[in-house]
């Protein structure tokens, strides 16, 4: 019998879209608030000139830099370009699993702003990990969005002949995807493999004869990003050029463990914490549905809420006690845990209330797109050399879409029960919202302070495009003093600076030019060497900050790329640096900032 839950469901809706609202509005709060001098000041930076960035392993600062730096956009800008990502990959997601859905169930079981609202939510979950200014995981997770939502239009409809729209709509889907390959091209690749292998495997299951033109219609997309690439971008024979080196640079500096090997480490404490404490509720969540359907349990309503609150109880004593509220920087990596016992939970709802209908065929083609959706949040990680699982949750969508559907193939007895519903949509909503909340207020990306300390205007008048940010006070003033110890040195914007290390947003504040690369990084000197080598500026009148000694490599590399470092400098100022007080505690031993500046020949 068709479920069709969708009037019952407006409750939901509106608390979802409350959540979403929240979120946004919680955004916009802090969008001129905070700087973090590492990942947000390399993306501004690589934005700000990509001139002197065009080689790179990936290139979507030049893309950025494209479209953005026509109009002059600053951080804050920036930021609210990561916002749009953000809230329209969600709407196009939502709107290709709902027509799917639609379709494949021949009834209008979700309400369009509930699934809206579910996965803007989810899209809020990287600004618990990473900053709040666009990237090229953003906007990797904005391509494939596009690709998959058009992946599912086009097989909701498969063997539709005047439906030409979604014909369009999957062109321009896999046009992202040629444009993706040079963002994050190991993701790219896979959703592209794992995509076209989706769509010829369920044309083929539908017995469509031409399975063909869809396919031709993905290469064609795919190859029109490409060249929209290197036609508006860059150059074919300058990026092949770029990318060969990069390469061969990456291997050497990276990925020396090999990444299979750092994924099964990863996986090991992930799955400890999925067998305690989450295991119980995975299989209580199983027997209890199975026990349900028949009718062996039929609890008053008090004990049923009195059950729940023992759940809840037990679940919120062992958040804190193993820090689980806390962000994923903050747990050591546990938070993935969260959304992945989500999901066995409600898979496990599912298998028990799909072994109660035993005349109930398997639907193939579902069981296809399901296995798809699975996957896809570590299709979007694949190749980091982050933590795979912390990435993962970049794409959480695919598994809240997937909850979606498996809600609307359960048995009218399951999906209409209020704690089922609740364990769908709100449960993962809450979890996202409690740690997009904690990222953003309490522990944002490497700040020196939380946001309700972030109230001192400071000007970033020095920089491409102008700006105020309001920053905690100590931050406030390391950066006026910095700011006035350099330009009573003789500094003036667009003068290079080699910071040395791991702070490429002050180079940004200053208005200066790291060489060859935006961020020159601790302990990689090798990169670093290659950095000032490429670079066609001249360095001899550079200024040099330092929070870590530089080795003996970094010296020669200096000196032979015309910076006399240190015979040729003085010391304009040491100063105590508030970033490395940072919760993260991941650079504590940067603490003092040396200012050097070049004698005068």
């Amino acid at each position: 019998m068709l479920n069709s839950p969708a009037p019952r469901l407006s409750g939901y809706s509106l608390c979802l879209a409350a959540i979403a609202a929240f979120l946004i509005g919680l955004f916009l709060w802090t969008v001129n608030k905070g700087f973090d001098i590492t990942d947000e000041g390399f993306y501004v930076l690589g934005y700000s000139y990509p001139e002197e960035y065009s080689s790179s392993f990936t290139s979507f600062n030049l893309i950025v830099s494209k479209l953005l730096n026509p109009a002059h956009t600053s951080i804050i800008g920036y930021r609210l370009a990561s916002l749009f990502t953000t809230v329209a990959s969600a709407l196009l997601l939502a709107g290709g699993v709902r027509q799917w859905i639609k379709e494949k169930y021949q009834a209008a079981v979700l309400p369009f702003w509930l699934v809206a609202s579910l996965f803007i939510t989810g899209n809020f979950l990287q600004y618990s990990i990473f900053p709040r200014t666009i990237f090229y995981n953003n906007i990797n997770s904005f391509c494939i969005a596009v690709f998959v939502s058009s992946i599912l239009v086009y097989s909701a409809y498969p063997s539709a002949t005047g439906l030409k729209w979604r014909h369009a709509f999957l062109y321009a889907g896999s046009a992202f995807m040629g444009i993706d390959l040079f963002v994050k091209g190991s993701s790219s690749v896979v959703a592209m493999a794992t995509g076209l292998l989706v769509l010829v495997v369920y044309i083929g299951l539908a017995k469509v004869k031409d399975w063909y033109k869809p396919v031709g219609i993905v290469v064609l997309g795919f190859l029109t990003g490409v060249l929209l690439f290197f036609a508006g971008i860059q150059p074919f024979a300058v990026w092949r050029t770029n990318f060969v080196h990069e390469t061969g640079l990456l291997l050497q500096t990276s990925y020396n463990e090999g990444l299979l090997v750092r994924y099964l480490k990863d996986a090991y404490p992930i799955i400890l914490t999925l067998i305690y404490p989450f295991s119980l509720f995975i299989a209580l969540s199983f027997f209890l549905t199975r026990a349900y359907l028949r009718g062996r349990i039929r609890l008053a309503p008090v004990l049923q809420l009195g059950a729940i609150l023992v759940g809840v109880a037990f679940i919120g004593y062992e958040t804190l006690r193993t820090g689980l509220y806390k962000i994923t920087h903050l747990n050591h990596n546990q938070s993935p845990v969260w959304f992945l016992a989500l999901l066995l939970v409600v898979l496990a709802i599912f298998c028990a209330a799909y072994l109660e209908q035993p005349f109930k065929k398997i639907k193939w083609r579902k069981v296809i797109i399901a296995s798809w959706l699975i996957i896809l949040p570590f299709v979007g990680a694949i190749g980091t050399y982050n933590n795979l699982f912390m990435n993962m949750m970049l794409d959480l969508n695919y598994w809240l879409a997937l909850f979606c559907i498996l809600y609307v193939s359960m048995p009218a007895t399951v999906s209409q029960a209020t704690l089922v519903r609740i364990i769908v949509f709100m449960v993962p909503a809450i979890v996202i919202a409690e740690q997009c909340t904690y990222g953003l207020v309490l522990a944002p990306y490497l700040q020196a302070a939380n946001m309700l300390e972030q109230t001192v205007p400071v000007s970033f008048d020095k920089t491409p495009a102008t700006t105020v940010l309001q920053l905690d006070p100590k931050t406030a003033s390391f950066m006026g003093e910095l700011e006035q110890a350099m330009q009573q040195s003789g500094f003036k914007p667009g003068m290079p600076v080699v910071a040395l290390y791991d702070m490429p947003g002050l180079v940004y504040m200053l208005g200066g030019i790291s060489p060859g690369n935006p961020w020159l990084f601790g302990h990689l000197d090798l990169r670093n060497c290659d950095a000032l080598a490429k670079t066609k500026m001249d360095l001899s009148k550079a200024f040099v900050l330092v929070n870590e000694k530089p080795g003996e490599k970094m010296l020669q590399c200096m000196n032979s790329s015309g910076i006399p470092f240190p015979e040729g400098y003085t010391v304009v100022r040491r100063l105590l640096s508030p970033y490395s007080a940072n919760q993260y505690t991941w650079r504590n031993y940067q603490d003092t900032l040396t200012v050097y500046a070049p004698l005068r020949r």
